[in-house]
């Protein structure tokens, strides 16, 4: 007891006047600063859990070579029709617009060969992250289908770079999910550290349930 009063009592004085303090701040601020001191707290939080920015020399080398520009889509491929066309099927409900899904699909097949991935793996993550919507934008700040923070392309990419745009961001997305996969060499840890949760298990879990809509059988790396 401190004066009588209890260190719990005396921690949840201290956080409400924490909060107290920064509400004024946050009311005053514009959407701009808004979502700007959303995204410093999120990479904040980033930073903390999954050492995103603490990389080695090669390390960043190899990730900002992965976030280049990827291979053109526009070499003849009867696996990959016949495995777009059945995706657009399946993301019907979510992207009713044909053209759209089979630019969706056909870039999901696109770099999860280009990175070494599951196309259902990507597909799954996708479903979670943003409903297939590649305009989605969250109160954080993530962009597009994978849900990509601006400070991926700030840090490794290119500024220039458009998350909304579709080829865009599956690239960033794949690309930083490789990335994640290599470094822990365990999906569950990599998609943990995706969603920026390293260590829990909910994510991964959801991204297991929602990868059984696109016919999934194998959750491995």
């Amino acid at each position: 007891m401190l004066g009588g009063v209890s260190p719990k009592a005396l921690l949840a004085g201290v956080m409400v006047a924490g909060f107290l303090v920064s509400l004024p701040i946050w009311m005053a601020s514009t959407p701009e600063d808004k979502q700007h001191l959303s995204q410093s707290a999120v990479k904040k939080m980033v930073e903390q859990n999954v050492d995103l920015l603490d990389f080695e020399p090669e390390e960043k080398e190899e990730l900002r070579r992965m976030l280049q520009p990827g291979p053109v889509d526009d070499v003849p491929d009867f696996e990959r029709d016949v495995w777009v066309k059945d995706i657009v099927q399946t993301i019907s409900p979510w992207v009713p617009d044909e053209k759209e899904a089979e630019t969706i699909a056909r870039w999901v097949y696109v770099y999860s060969k280009h990175f070494d991935l599951s196309p259902e793996l990507v597909l799954g993550v996708i479903a979670v992250e943003s409903r297939f919507d590649h305009f989605a934008v969250s109160n954080v700040g993530a962009i597009g289908l994978m849900q990509v923070m601006p400070f991926w392309k700030n840090e490794l990419g290119s500024p220039s770079d458009n998350l909304l745009e579709i080829e865009t961001n599956l690239r960033y997305g794949c690309a930083i999910l490789r990335h994640y996969i290599d470094r822990y060499n365990h999906l569950d840890r990599a998609l943990a550290a995706y969603n920026g949760s390293l260590g829990k298990q909910k994510y991964p879990n959801k991204i297991y349930k929602s990868m059984k809509k696109f016919k999934a059988t194998d959750f491995g790396i």
